[in-house]
């Protein structure tokens, strides 16, 4: 994005307000993913409520049908209504679906009422302010800056289960939901201190079009096995520490300051680099931090991976964001990212199935040696897609 000069203006940011208004979206961002994780313990509340195994699964399970369906749309919303009120109204519904949970967490069908609100809440909110977030930056240090932006989601697992395990056992589950909902309201007055957004006229940037795009083929193919990888682990890392008698923290802490701690510095260093080889390279790490954590026997290990692990995804994740943009005007990326966050939603929650019934017969580590494969062929790919650029016709 070429902007004006101007005396003073921060590096990589549009104006100097821009810079105040990514720090106030990051803010946002961290508090709203902060209301949104405080689902780790739902399973916990619902059985001590009395439901049974499957439609826990269920709840658990249908939260990912609006979070994909409405991240796909959420593009075509934002360029329907404005950026900024797609986000306000997302923000809204995740803390409204979580709250809502106090009133209704002891019913299957207000529970499944509240979960759908909530996923069509989230992906409402997510994809439209990292797009917002976006038109905030120019150039340098985009992907840097992109980077940690995006951090601001995960971060708050590195303190966010313990607190709400706490805050569960202490108080009970109508005050765990009322006051896990707290952070995102304070979000919100946050959301109404920016400069709105310039708005895409509806036909622009179409999804159809997007999708029949040959461009977009590498980055999402990266977004599938990248998603797969961290929905792995989002789903089974806590049972297996668990099972092998360690706390889940071990893994989780370590993975999410490395993520945040790494885009501080190690996203500069690979701002220049061709996209194919920084994701080739982050895919090689992350399949390297998955195969730790399968052989993990001790918490030294289990840290060690973690920290691995989240090394290649800082490395990986907003490289592809970025790539999945590369030549669409700010105004006009509502589209791409929300199919990237589409895609990459779908593996996460997706990969679940098949992983747990491979589980059943063969075991935690064969599955978790497969999925790491699945990153060596991908950065196979990177790499061979890399080095057409020199062959001679």
């Amino acid at each position: 994005m070429n902007v004006p000069d101007e005396p003073g203006r921060p590096r990589g940011f549009i104006d100097s307000a821009a810079r105040f208004e990514y720090a106030r979206l990051g803010i946002s961002i961290f508090l709203t993913a902060l209301t949104n994780q405080q689902a780790v313990l739902l399973a916990v509340v619902w059985e001590e409520a009395g439901f049974a195994h499957r439609d826990i699964g269920l709840l658990i399970a249908i939260y990912g049908i609006p979070l994909v369906l409405m991240s796909l749309f959420s593009g075509t919303v934002a360029n329907r209504i404005g950026l900024l009120p797609t986000v306000r109204i997302g923000a809204v519904l995740t803390c409204l679906g979580l709250a809502s949970l106090a009133v209704t967490y002891d019913s299957f069908f207000g529970s499944l009422a509240s979960r759908l609100v909530q996923g069509v809440g989230f992906a409402l909110f997510h994809a439209p302010i990292m797009t917002y977030g976006t038109t905030r930056l120019t150039q340098e240090r985009f992907v840097q800056l992109f980077g940690l932006l995006s951090a601001m989601a995960p971060l708050p697992y590195a303190f966010g289960p313990i607190l709400a395990e706490y805050v569960y056992h202490a108080h009970g589950a109508r005050t765990f939901l009322l006051l896990g909902s707290l952070p995102g309201l304070l979000a919100l007055p946050l959301l109404w201190t920016v400069r709105p957004g310039e708005k895409a006229t509806p036909e622009v940037g179409g999804l159809t079009g997007l999708m029949t795009s040959r461009r977009i083929f590498l980055p999402m193919l990266a977004a599938v096995v990248y998603g797969s990888m961290f929905g792995f682990i989002s789903a089974y890392m806590a049972p297996l520490m668990l099972e092998r008698g360690m706390t889940v923290g071990a893994f989780f802490t370590s993975f999410t300051l490395s993520i945040f701690g790494a885009r501080f510095g190690l996203l500069a260093l690979v701002e220049n680099i061709d996209r194919r080889l920084v994701v080739a390279g982050g895919a090689i790490v992350l399949a390297a931090g998955l195969l730790l954590a399968a052989f993990a026997d001790n918490t030294t290990f289990a840290v060690a991976s973690g920290f691995v692990f989240g090394l290649g995804h800082s490395v990986g994740f907003p490289v592809i964001s970025a790539w999945i943009c590369d030549g669409t005007p700010p105004e006009k990326r509502a589209i791409p990212l929300a199919l990237f966050n589409a895609t990459f939603f779908a593996a996460i929650t997706f990969v679940a199935l098949p992983a747990s019934v491979a589980i059943g017969r063969v075991g935690y580590v064969p599955v978790m040696v497969f999925i790491s494969a699945t990153g060596i062929v991908l950065a196979g790919i990177m790499v061979s897609a890399w080095m057409r650029r020199f062959r001679i016709p």
